[in-house]
């Protein structure tokens, strides 16, 4: 499921830490809401590749998102009528799963009605070229060892979102974190060289969450 990875992903529903989990592990960011009214609250403050919803919430249906220009939107719930499946699908759900559902299953139908990603990403002047490994600042190239671009990819498909070096080693190089010495240094040079490049702190810490990709409100106006 190459397509369902460093994706972000709203899931509304009351209990949807298992789910959660499998996505996160597949290298995604997820967005728990268990109310209507709080999964309309994030999808107006951040950008979301997919939404996951029980049809019938406690203040309303999923069907009141839809028409309100989100992600493709996969329902799952234990309704298993026609008319509630009928419903969800004329009024723009992407998916109708029934429950129960595996984790596996209901990433898998999810990540079918994802819209295909390019191999490129492009935030605050800085694009990264995933096929060609290469990144440009404005269209002059930037010089990092592949262990910095490596980096640098995985913090740019999730920015503002901060990884203690433990996750970043563990994303990053496939395997149970043992060096996260090895992070710090690699980030240190990162930083220094977009720094260099760029003339901005694009990668920004904070004390004891780790590492992230700046977002908009983390640079100077």
């Amino acid at each position: 499921m190459d397509c369902l990875f460093a994706r972000r992903i709203l899931i509304i529903d009351g209990n949807a830490e298992t789910l959660s989990k499998y996505l996160e592990e597949l290298g995604n960011v997820c967005r728990i809401a268990n109310t209507l009214e709080r999964g309309r609250a994030f999808l107006a403050a951040e950008p979301f590749d997919g939404v996951i919803s029980e049809w019938v919430l406690p203040d309303g249906k999923a069907a009141d998102l839809l028409g309100e220009g989100i992600p493709p939107l996969v329902v799952y719930s234990d309704r298993t009528d026609d008319a509630d499946v009928i419903d969800a699908l004329s009024r723009g759900a992407a998916d109708y799963v029934f429950k129960p559902c595996s984790p596996r299953v209901l990433a898998l139908r999810l990540a079918l009605r994802l819209p295909p990603r390019g191999n490129r990403m492009e935030r605050h002047g800085l694009a990264l070229d995933m096929d060609l490994r290469a990144v440009t600042y404005r269209g002059q190239p930037v010089k990092l060892t592949s262990s910095e671009f490596n980096i640098l990819c995985f913090l740019m498909a999730h920015p503002g979102v901060f990884f203690t070096t433990d996750t970043i080693y563990e994303k990053v190089w496939n395997a149970s974190s043992m060096q996260t010495s090895v992070v710090r240094f690699h980030i240190a040079n990162l930083k220094r060289a977009l720094l260099s490049a760029t003339g901005k702190n694009l990668i920004v810490s904070e004390f004891g969450a780790g590492y992230a990709f700046a977002k908009e409100s983390d640079l100077p106006k």
